[in-house]
């Protein structure tokens, strides 16, 4: 018996994150490619993505075979939903970064950091929100969490219990996102997976702002809106897909893109597309469905402007201002240029000069309040790293 190539490639892929999880002699081969993609200081999205995506492939494939779809609705349905899913949490992970802010009257312009029993750090730009309550749930379910992945779970002390409730969301997003896979030929599949298997992680471990969540939002619109794109190349790369055309072909002469079978058809299709396309701009004529094309590029460009414009327009240029929470210990920090210095109940603000790359200042302060706090803050300044 012929064995079904997406639950071959599932299986491949979920041993893949096995094998990163208990071992440790890939890593170097496998973080600095998906530190880039997913943009992860622990090897624990490279297990997450590999598994994830095995279980996509595998899930998707099933419910496609044994038909479950309790509302009888489309992929496209699926889709829309799962990007409006991806939004919203997003938006939550923003709303409960201010929250948190605003009750231990933080700036909001800051990075908010645990220091015990393990560091933790958070920013509306970089948020950790979801993070933190699925990595609680890790953690009592797995209770010796190998090195080398960092679950986050000290910043759960912090949100409040309705965010942490609203977590189910995490789950109808994965439904929805298998659902969203099913009817899709070979090649649009694969995209899909791998851009909901960069939405979901980057959601829940970097928030609507991080590459890989901004990558699934990117991803849903340009599948939604350039899909079609896909599904005429599968057919070139996958035999049994052309075999599948071929024989719709014969029963339904002239059917739409049932004409691309070979690479030399769709070369000239697709040359045909773009000189109509160039022709209708020559003629100051737009079609909707050009709009259509172009909308997941202009608003990828969109979401990559406002989040610089963002760091850089609320960046704290003069100094920085750091927040120490509750502090066990006397804390001594002139070595970093000592402004002044501010005491109130269960706080200390400290000014620093801003003569400090603010990504090394951060770390450095995290090792030398590690044990002396509870948490503190570090006001952004994005024009040190210029």
């Amino acid at each position: 018996m012929k064995f079904d190539k997406y639950y071959l490639g599932g299986l491949i892929l979920i041993l893949m994150a096995f094998l990163l999880y208990f071992t440790s002699f890939l890593d170097m081969f496998i973080r600095p490619f998906f530190q880039i993609i997913l943009m992860g200081s622990s090897k624990g999205k490279d297990v997450l993505f590999f598994g994830i995506f095995g279980l996509f492939l595998i899930l998707s494939r099933f419910s496609e075979k044994h038909k479950f779809n309790i509302l009888n609705k489309s992929n496209k349905f699926y889709l829309k939903l799962t990007l409006y899913l991806l939004i919203l949490i997003g938006l939550i992970g923003i709303i409960t970064e201010i929250y948190i802010r605003l009750v231990l009257n933080l700036p909001i312009n800051s990075t908010f950091i645990v220091v015990n029993p393990s560091m933790t750090s958070t920013s509306i730009m970089h948020s950790h929100v979801f993070k933190s309550i699925f990595g609680f749930i890790a953690s009592s379910i797995i209770h010796n969490i190998p090195h080398g992945i960092h679950v986050g779970n000290s910043l759960e002390h912090y949100i409040p219990d309705i965010v942490k409730f609203s977590f189910i969301l995490m789950v109808i997003l994965f439904i929805t996102m298998i659902k969203a896979c099913e009817n899709r030929s070979s090649l649009n599949r694969i995209f899909t997976v791998f851009f909901f298997t960069c939405g979901i992680i980057g959601i829940m471990d970097g928030g609507i702002f991080s590459t890989p969540g901004v990558g699934g939002i990117f991803g849903c619109l340009v599948i939604l809106y350039d899909g079609y794109l896909l599904d005429r190349i599968s057919p070139l790369i996958s035999s049994k897909e052309k075999e599948t055309i071929i024989n719709n072909l014969n029963e339904n002469p002239g059917g739409e893109f049932t004409t691309i079978v070979d690479f030399k058809t769709f070369k000239i299709r697709l040359f045909q597309d773009l000189s109509k396309v160039f022709n209708n701009l020559k003629n100051h004529k737009i079609e909707i469905n050009h709009i259509k094309v172009i909308l997941p590029y202009l608003i990828l460009i969109f979401i990559i402007i406002l989040r610089f414009a963002l760091i850089f327009a609320v960046a704290q240029t003069a100094y920085y201002e750091v927040d120490i929470l509750n502090p066990h210990d006397s804390i001594n920090l002139e070595d970093y240029g000592v402004i002044s210095v501010v005491d109130e109940n269960n706080r200390s603000i400290y000014y620093l000069s801003s003569n400090h790359n603010e990504m090394i200042l951060l770390n450095s302060l995290a090792n030398r309040l590690h044990s002396k706090c509870d948490s503190f803050s570090i006001t952004w300044n994005a024009y040190s790293y210029l």
